[in-house]
């Protein structure tokens, strides 16, 4: 009988798209998400089902939408009635792990689907933190994201002969931005790349977005004035760099274990991030707008039992909730009927049909960031419209194949009626076949501090 395949699944926190190497980015050393793109395919338009960290990360692991597993925001605990696929790869004989961040429940316990787990209330600690080991208290010297990595390869070590599925979640490079200490100093010379829309007017978007107070939304920060993590721009952009860097070196350390262990071919790689970050564009900091530095995620997968052409760039639409499909498939499983994406497998092999025409992304009103309204958005190769369920609010719609900088909010323009209509239609037809409801939003706990 054929052994199933390993699964890692390694996830950063706030990584963009274009933050990698292989995606051209300047000045950025990636060359462990460069292998895999050079080993596997780089989906370069990949996009979160949810910009924000709590709800997307439990829609990693359910193969659903927040509105369906309940993690609406950063304060929900997840629905534990829905099977996330940990759980049934357990069933079905894997040794499972978790590593990192999972954010929703307040504790960092993540006993729901893996034998053994690391994590964390909350964001964590870059230095010195504290960690959940399997319910236990364990407080750790050193840099946060080279722990994860020892505790990921510790993982990989145990003596077990069942197949295993790994994740490996960072909390990089989410704020604070702080790198590790060996590349303080490292990009000191390189020019921050500027966005094209690095603070442009937003004049024409939404009510909300005009007089949003979210991080980098105060007047003239650029280029002297505090953008984020009471960083200047070009500070904050160097030190994003640098924070990813050190995810590279930890998804390094574990890609160079399977090969000393011999199960890099009988291993489905993933890497991604639970959603993007704005860069500046618009005078943006943070994410949850749905505009696609925010919604745009790195999607890399190295499985060579299914790739046909190593080193290809797809330029398919795939969404976060494909990738929970991808690993049931993988694992021959089957995708569950309630799962809401598509394995990848088609994309990966050349075989098969591949007919998704656009994607549909959620986010919802989070109590303490209140410039932030519930939002809806649908996004085709070409077009792209946003719908707020706030009272009052401008909708936008852009024609992305003559503005793909998302400057032009042509919601009213006449010439763009017929569009418009067609896009409302599309964004109303993805809401009946994902049975999309607005759930309660009432906060279920205070705070991180429980563990």
């Amino acid at each position: 009988m054929d052994r199933k395949p390993n699964i890692l699944f390694s996830m950063s926190d706030d990584q963009r798209h274009d933050c990698m190497g292989c995606a051209g980015h300047p000045f950025i050393d990636t060359p462990a998400m460069d292998r895999l793109a050079e080993e596997g395919v780089r989906f370069a338009n990949g996009f979160t089902a949810v910009p924000l960290c709590a709800p997307s990360r439990a829609s990693h692991l359910t193969g659903v939408y927040p509105h369906v597993h309940g993690v609406a925001h950063n304060k929900r605990r997840m629905n534990l009635g829905k099977l996330t696929w940990p759980e049934a790869l357990q069933e079905a004989g894997y040794r499972t792990g978790f590593v990192g961040k999972i954010h929703y429940g307040g504790t960092g316990s993540v006993e729901q689907g893996f034998d053994r787990w690391v994590s964390f209330p909350g964001q964590g600690a870059y230095n010195d933190p504290v960690f959940n080991v399997d319910g236990e208290r364990v407080e750790r010297e050193g840099y946060h994201t080279d722990l994860l990595a020892e505790y990921a390869l510790d993982f990989l070590s145990e003596e077990d002969d069942r197949p295993w599925a790994l994740c490996l979640w960072y909390k990089a490079p989410h704020a604070p931005f702080t790198p590790p200490e060996r590349y303080r100093d490292v990009y000191a010379d390189a020019e921050p790349p500027r966005p094209a829309t690095l603070g442009a007017s937003r004049e024409g978007k939404a009510l909300s977005v005009q007089n949003g107070e979210g991080p980098g939304c105060t007047d003239d920060w650029y280029p002297d004035g505090v953008f984020q993590a009471k960083k200047t721009w070009d500070v904050f952009m160097r030190d994003y760099a640098r924070t990813v860097r050190g995810n590279d070196d930890a998804l390094g350390r574990v890609l160079e274990k399977l090969d000393e262990m011999g199960k890099a071919e009988n291993t489905l790689v993933i890497h991604t991030s639970d959603h993007g970050f704005f860069n500046g564009e618009f005078g943006l900091g943070n994410k949850r707008w749905m505009y696609d530095p925010s919604i745009r995620v790195p999607c890399l997968v190295r499985y060579p039992a299914w790739t046909a052409q190593s080193g290809r760039v797809a330029e398919d639409l795939v969404l976060s909730l494909d990738l929970p499909a991808t690993i049931m498939d993988a694992a021959d499983l089957g995708v569950p009927d309630h799962y809401q994406g598509k394995s990848l497998k088609p994309l990966l092999t050349g075989e098969g049909d591949w007919d998704r025409d656009a994607v549909f992304m959620e986010y919802f009103y989070d109590a303490p960031f209140v410039a932030y309204p519930s939002m809806q958005c649908v996004r085709t190769a070409t077009e792209k419209l946003i719908r707020y369920l706030k009272d009052g609010e401008r909708d936008e719609f852009y024609d992305l194949a003559v503005d793909p900088d998302e400057r032009q909010n042509r919601i009213d323009d006449p010439a763009c009626a017929e569009q418009v209509a067609m896009m409302r239609k599309q964004l109303d037809m993805e809401k009946g076949r994902f049975n999309y409801v607005v759930p309660d939003l009432t906060v279920e706990y205070e705070g991180y501090q429980k563990f």
